[in-house]
């Protein structure tokens, strides 16, 4: 794939991938609301569905995950991606 990754969240925000850590801190540089606590791949509070696309994990994650599954603080987008994240 050739170009910036673009990212939709919710099938409302989208915005283009800006090479930042994580999928968690490109939301956060967008003022998107995203939940997490560790940062580190271990309590799973940023667990998000993947609806479309793939993604590259940056670091481990020691939580299980179902293969519509991804932590946002451990992976960057590969391609566009469609993300869901919890309703609260």
């Amino acid at each position: 794939m050739s170009g910036i990754p673009r990212i939709k969240i919710n099938n409302h925000e989208t915005f283009f991938y800006q090479y930042e850590f994580s999928l968690l801190d490109a939301m956060e540089a967008q003022r998107i609301t995203a939940p997490y606590s560790c940062r580190g791949g271990y309590c799973g509070c940023c667990k998000a569905r993947l609806l479309d696309g793939e993604v590259e994990y940056v670091q481990d994650s020691l939580v299980d995950l179902a293969d519509d599954e991804i932590l946002t603080c451990c992976c960057i987008p590969k391609t566009h991606i469609e993300v869901e994240l919890p309703q609260e």
